[in-house]
Order: C-alpha cells, then structure tokens, then sequence
C-alpha cells in the first residue's frame, strides 16, 4: 500500500494495488468526495497499529468504501437516464402533449445575440438534453409574426402554433425521437413601426407599408432590415456554435415571417435545404435564386391580411421553372388559421427533415 499525500497519485496507487478497483473509471467517474473520503480513511489506516484488525484489511478498507459510496451512485445515475429514455419512447399522444405543457416554456431557453450592426436580438433555442458537441444535427428556424414583434423574448413567440404547442411539438420527447434537432426562434424587433424581418422598396417609418402590391408582391431592398440582418447572422452563428448539419437548415416562417421567409431564402439560397413561408408577401425576381431549394406555400384563398395571388403567382413561376414546391391553399381560411391547419398537416414535418441539400 502506498502513503502519498497527493490524492490524485494516491487514488491511481491505489487502483494499481487491488485488482477488483481496475475498472472504476470504465463504469463511472469515482466522486471527489469518494476519492477525498476514501483518502483521509487510507491515510488514518496506514498510521494505526492495531491487534485487533490485520494490517492488510485495515489499509483495503479505504477501497471498499469508495465502491460502497460510488457504485450506487453511477447505478442510480444510469437508471435514471434508462428511465428518462424509456418513458420518452413509450408516451402516448396525451402524456406527450400534457409533458409540452408543462415543458415547452423550459426547454425554449431565453438569450440574446448582439448582432456586428449592433442590433441586439432576443432568442429562443431548443437543444436536446442529451446533446454531444461531437455530433451534427439539422437546425429548423421559425420566424413568428408581426404581432410577436418586441424586445422582451416572451414566449408568444413560438407558443401559438402546434410545431410548437400540439401533441406533435417539435421538441416533444416523441417528435425528438423521431426528428432529433435543434429548434432556434428570433425575435423581431418592434423599435420602429416599419421594423419587419423583412425589407422592400417603400418600407421606412413614415410609410411602413408602401410598396406592397395588391398583387400580393413587393421589390425586395438591396440591404436587409436591421432584425432581418441579425436574424441571418444568428442563424450563421448558431450553424457554427452547434456544429449543425450544413446541408440540413430548414426555414419556416408565418405572416410577417412568410415575408421573411421568402426574403432570407432570396438573400441566401445556399444556406436553406427547405423553406415553408405561410401567408406571406415575396418578391417574384427571386426565382431564379431560390429555384434550387424546396419549397412548400401555405395560403388561404380568403386571407383578409395578405393576398393570396402572391403566393399562387410564386408557385406559378416556380413550377414553370422546373422547382421542388407544393402548394396548399385552404378554403374560406382566416389568416391565422392557416398557420394551425398547416401545423396538423401530418406529412409537414416529415417532408422537412427529409430534405437535404
């Protein structure tokens, strides 16, 4: 038996001296205190002379009671884990909807991303529990409406639609299972009326909606909005940060975020495997930029908010233009409707996760 004071040396010792704790680091880290208790004992035994206890049992003993202390504690970690992973597998349609009621707001963490314009961004991310940096995962993006606009990061911004809020949430145990990801929401700023994730021609504080066309359509700005630039540079940053799956960055985006979500992918064709824009405005000279991306429209053919030619047009010209798109457009739907029937659409997010550039 070795007396070192060092506890790290005298551990290593230790487990060289007594072939039954060889193992310990192949089931499960020993705990500091373990080590740290186990230590004191060892040196407390090695300095006794007793006739009552062998030597040799009396400076084992230390060893006995780090397994005793650590053991249980690995098993227990384990089980818990096998636990977890079980019951997820195993949820029907209700324990997996009552677990987003209780869950959804915790597991959508808060934080902010300044922004090289200086615009500071409000966030919500969803990353698995059970992440390793070491793999790659697909990133899906939601942009929400004008009515989420702000700067305080509530959780209106993703909590009013059943990719979120259903029994078929993307961050549901079942769903991850099934579509394991990472989910990112931005916020849009609301510091100017005109502020929007998108910007066109017409778009200032004075006139915030001009320029956009009966038709359904507007003309695209040469430079982004202020939020509509941030939005980019996160989703850059989180593709980064995450180690995320390049060729699987899906973009969705509702009203105000439809606008956004025909706008990113005409900023940036080569970042998107997928886009669903819901309801939105687009600007038609993006064809050619974005013909390469699928696409999947969702409209109403009595939207009161944002006419539906734009979206019938752009599928039109995508179509001629050889594109990957689908079209779905509901009949006598309101606006917000259609972002709720889009969402119980079954073969949604399946199609999503199966796009890959």
């Amino acid at each position: 038996m070795y007396v070192e004071d060092n506890e790290a040396s005298c551990f290593r010792k230790i487990k060289s001296s007594f072939p039954m704790t060889k193992d310990i680091e192949g089931i499960c880290t020993i705990p500091d205190r373990c080590i740290s208790l186990g230590f004191f004992i060892h040196k407390m035994s090695s300095n006794l002379t007793t006739t009552i206890f062998d030597q040799n049992l009396m400076r084992r003993f230390p060893i006995y009671l780090i397994l005793i202390l650590a053991l249980p504690q690995c098993q227990t970690k384990s089980q818990k884990q096998d636990s977890t992973l079980t019951i997820a597998a195993q949820l029907t349609t209700a324990q997996n909807q009552a677990w987003v009621n209780e869950h959804l707001d915790q597991v959508m963490q808060a934080s902010v991303f300044v922004a090289k314009n200086g615009h500071q961004m409000p966030y919500r991310i969803f990353i698995p529990d059970d992440y390793r940096p070491d793999e790659s995962l697909p990133l899906l993006i939601h942009l929400h409406g004008r009515g989420e606009r702000g700067t305080d990061n509530n959780p209106k911004i993703y909590n009013n639609i059943p990719l979120f809020n259903g029994p078929r949430s993307i961050v549901s145990p079942n769903m991850q299972q099934r579509y394991r990801s990472i989910v990112l929401v931005p916020q849009c700023s609301d510091t100017t009326i005109n502020e929007e994730w998108a910007k066109w021609v017409g778009n200032t504080p004075e006139t915030p909606f001009e320029g956009l066309g009966e038709d359904g359509s507007y003309l695209m700005n040469d430079t982004p909005s202020s939020s509509g630039a941030a939005a980019l540079e996160l989703i850059d940053y989180t593709i980064d940060r995450y180690h995320i799956d390049k060729s699987r960055v899906y973009l969705t985006g509702l009203s105000m975020g439809g606008f956004g979500t025909w706008e990113f992918i005409g900023r940036r064709p080569e970042l998107f495997a997928a886009a669903v824009p819901m309801a939105g405005y687009s600007d038609p000279r993006t064809v050619d930029r974005i013909q390469s991306i699928p696409i999947w429209v969702f409209h109403s053919n009595i939207d009161q908010y944002n006419p539906v030619a734009g979206s019938r047009h752009m599928y039109q010209l995508l179509t001629e233009a050889g594109a990957e798109v689908l079209y779905t457009e509901y009949d006598s739907t309101t606006h917000g409707d259609t972002f709720q029937r889009a969402w119980q659409n079954e073969e949604l997010i399946p199609w999503i996760y199966s796009q890959q550039q």
